[in-house]
């Protein structure tokens, strides 16, 4: 029953399925197109070249674009791979057992921490404001386009 359930629902972790044609299905790398015709375009009939070598530096750019994307796969991917697995994986067991634990005590601690402030507050703070407030209600502030005149006095 709990097999049954587990498979039906995706509970187990299984490896996501690799179509030849869908190795991206997320469609992150849509940006990157570098095909013949996205690299090497001609505009119009006047900047043809012949057809034969259009075809033939078509297929010259397709098989090496593969032969040296896929050397370079193998000599430098994989090891890649390996680390980019290491360094996500560090990552998220990191994550998982001491990053989200840490930020949920330091949310608790900033809740508890924030009862007694806001007591602090209440107790202290507020009625020095209000009395402060009170005090200075009654100071008026006007503005005067009329100019003033200066009187010159002399004190002795």
């Amino acid at each position: 029953m709990t097999d049954a359930y587990a498979t039906k629902n995706e509970i187990y972790p299984t490896l996501p399925s690799v179509e030849p044609d869908t190795r991206d299905p997320l469609g992150i790398n849509k940006h990157f197109q570098l095909d013949f015709c996205n690299v090497i375009a001609e505009p119009d009939r006047s900047a043809y070249s012949f057809e034969l070598l259009h075809k033939g530096s078509n297929k010259v750019y397709y098989y090496t674009k593969i032969f040296i994307y896929r050397l370079l796969t193998i000599i430098l991917g994989l090891p890649l791979m390996l680390m980019w697995g290491l360094i996500l994986g560090t990552y998220t067991f990191l994550m998982i057992w001491i990053g989200t634990p840490a930020r949920r005590l330091n949310q608790s601690l900033i809740a508890e921490f924030g009862i007694y402030i806001q007591t602090v507050s209440d107790a202290i703070i507020a009625p020095i404001s209000r009395s402060m407030g009170q005090l200075w209600s009654n100071i008026h502030a006007t503005i005067s386009t009329r100019q003033m005149e200066a009187v010159n006095q002399i004190q002795v």
